[in-house]
């Protein structure tokens, strides 16, 4: 009898222990499901939140791209603009041109023989860039002594109405002393207009200058043919020289305040 009690309580504690055992294992099986339903859903957030930061990347960076594209239409079409204004404009001066010229180191020359024709117009301006006593002895008729003490400004850029004139210039050779003022005159023109468009399109140098021109065409010149080298005029030709030194050193000198 007592062997069965005790055995009835040891079955009765083993109960208790087994039933204890398998709520804690219930509360611990509960607390891991409860963890992995938390975890879970915090790695569901944090990969769809991820998920909608690359995204939002990735719509920033295509905006991004496509406004970058937009605008370099937009450079693209205002470079194609100006390149077709700019064409235009040089189209239109080529087309403006009235004496048939040739080209050399961006300058444009005409010969005698065009220089002869040209004279019917009253659009002709012929400058002689000799010094005075070249000119005196002799130049082209309607030519104008253009030298180095004549202000460019002055004598071409504040009249009204010039941009249809015919502007030709020459020295004994066309080599030094035309060609100085040709560079002159462009570079003024330059400044006082934005590029590419000229007040004098029609500017050019009669090639092979005086010299030549007086050898086939005298009958179009008044006077003689001077040489600038000439012995009778060697005073003159010194006193000019010192002039024109002098003239170049002011005009430096002037540049050199305005910078």
């Amino acid at each position: 009898m007592d062997i069965f009690l005790k055995n009835l309580l040891m079955k009765s504690l083993v109960n208790q222990a087994e039933s204890k055992l398998l709520i804690l294992k219930q509360n611990d099986f509960k607390e891991i499901n409860n963890d992995c339903q938390t975890n879970g859903l915090c790695c569901r957030k944090k990969i769809k939140r991820e998920q909608v930061d690359e995204n939002q990347y990735c719509l920033e960076g295509g905006q991004r791209i496509k406004q970058q594209e937009e605008e370099q239409k937009e450079q693209d079409v205002g470079i194609n603009k100006y390149i077709y204004d700019m064409n235009k404009i040089l189209k239109e001066q080529q087309e403006d041109l009235l004496l048939e010229y040739r080209l050399e180191n961006s300058i444009q020359y005409i010969d005698g023989e065009t220089l002869v024709k040209a004279m019917k117009s009253p659009d002709l301006i012929i400058y002689d860039c000799r010094y005075q006593y070249e000119f005196q002895g002799g130049h082209i008729k309607g030519a104008v002594n253009l030298n180095h003490s004549t202000n460019l400004f002055d004598e071409l850029f504040c009249v009204q109405g010039q941009s249809k004139k015919i502007v030709v210039l020459y020295c004994e050779f066309s080599i030094k002393r035309s060609l100085e003022k040709y560079f002159e005159i462009r570079k003024l023109d330059r400044s006082m207009n934005q590029y590419p468009k000229l007040t004098y399109n029609n500017l050019y140098l009669l090639s092979d200058g005086y010299s030549k021109f007086y050898q086939n065409f005298s009958h179009f010149c008044n006077g003689f043919y001077i040489s600038m080298n000439d012995p009778q005029y060697e005073q003159q030709l010194d006193q000019e020289q010192q002039k024109r030194i002098i003239l170049k050193h002011k005009n430096n000198y002037r540049k050199s305040l305005a910078v």
